[in-house]
């Protein structure tokens, strides 16, 4: 169905100047798809045509119909291009799990009582390579990622050309791993400061991040589930806020502008992305990376949760291997009698104790809170 070229003639209210004609070629705004208003076949109009025509023309004109209020000219456009001007951008999510850290090593006996564990070399080299073959790294515009030093790193290194364009590393919390082991457990804002100097240039930000969010774990599945849709919530509110301006979590964003997709990248763990994602029996490999959006309004009219991701067709149909590890295995002898590894140690007992105290306490105000409910009924 082509596209007719209507005149719109725009009266001046103060002295009429020489008038501007303008005329989209009828080559690049003709639409040849049999299917009425396809969205993939939709007319669409050069770039420098469209730059031009935005200087003469405001889309109040075209919608509205609106005189502008200096003078006048006469242009020529598409009708099926007026209303909307525009195709509303997508944002995708480029979920990547973190590198080979040495809590991932099975064959280190007590592997994952070390604290907050670091990438192997492999890891280090799986990083890099991710930084080589990840498709998206010139249109990455935001990157989310636990603020575990594994995913950190995984993050700094995996993505480095991200950071050279002035985009930030964003740390946030609710993308941590799940489970109480210490290899789960991140270090304070202090040692952070310490090991990642990337913090004090201002590469990443921990805005998000609290004194005593290392120590933050869940107790049972209901738990989990509750942190899930928590993050799924605050993605959701993300994608609306990446592509029309505004604040999250305190953070000002700015409107994006133009047709262009907006790529996110969230940098995370492999429990937590299962659990995520609703597959908890699927494994994610080590720097495996999966791309996801939320349902469109259609689907959510046909059925689908708007919550649940979607994962894109082309990020099913690429290959998930495993990058070989090359070079000697890894090995790390665990020293215990280290004065950092005596203090990590008393530290996680210490809180371990704290937390089974608490629960304790817990357990005994419900029961007495019970039995108070019990006498009040009888009486």
């Amino acid at each position: 169905m082509s596209t007719l070229n209507l005149p719109l003639t725009i009266l001046p209210k103060a002295c009429l100047a020489p008038a501007v004609v303008m005329t989209v070629s009828p080559y690049k705004s003709e639409n040849n798809c049999p299917k009425e208003n396809c969205p993939i076949h939709v007319p669409k109009i050069d770039k420098v045509e469209l730059n031009d025509l935005m200087g003469r023309l405001s889309l109040s004109d075209v919608s509205k119909k609106k005189a502008r209020t200096t003078a006048g000219s006469i242009v020529s456009i598409p009708c099926s291009l007026s209303d909307p001007f525009f195709r509303k951008p997508k944002v995708r999510f480029h979920f990547v799990r973190h590198a080979q850290a040495i809590h991932n090593i099975h064959s280190i006996i007590d592997c994952t009582s070390l604290r907050d564990t670091n990438l192997t070399p492999h890891g280090k080299e799986q990083s890099r390579a991710l930084s080589t073959t990840f498709p998206y790294s010139s249109k990455i515009k935001y990157v989310l990622c636990s603020p575990l030093c594994r995913t950190i790193n995984t993050a700094l290194i995996g993505f480095p050309s991200v950071y050279a364009r002035g985009i930030q590393c964003i740390l946030y919390e609710d993308l941590r791993e799940f489970g109480q082991a210490q290899c789960n457990t991140g270090s304070t804002l202090l040692k952070l400061r310490e090991n990642f100097k990337e913090i004090n240039t201002g590469v990443v930000n921990t805005e998000l991040l609290y004194g005593g969010w290392e120590w933050l774990h869940e107790y049972g599945s209901t738990a989990k589930r509750e942190r899930t849709v928590k993050v799924k919530k605050a993605l959701k509110e993300l994608e609306s806020v990446v592509v029309n301006g505004g604040t999250w979590k305190g953070m000002v964003f700015m409107p994006h502008y133009g047709e262009d997709n907006v790529e996110v990248v969230v940098v995370s763990h492999g429990g937590f992305l299962c659990q995520l994602m609703g597959y908890p029996k699927q494994n994610w490999a080590n720097a495996e990376w999966r791309t996801f959006k939320f349902p469109s309004q259609d689907k959510i009219d046909a059925g689908h949760l708007p919550l649940n991701f979607i994962q894109t067709k082309a990020s099913l149909a690429k290959a998930h291997v495993p990058i070989p590890e090359t070079g000697p295995r890894f090995h790390l002898t665990i020293d215990d009698t280290t004065y950092e590894r005596l203090k990590e140690i008393q530290e996680f007992t210490e809180h371990v104790e704290m937390m089974k105290r608490k629960a304790r306490e817990g357990e005994a105000r419900a029961f007495g809170d019970y039995m108070k409910n019990v006498g009040e009924y009888e009486a």
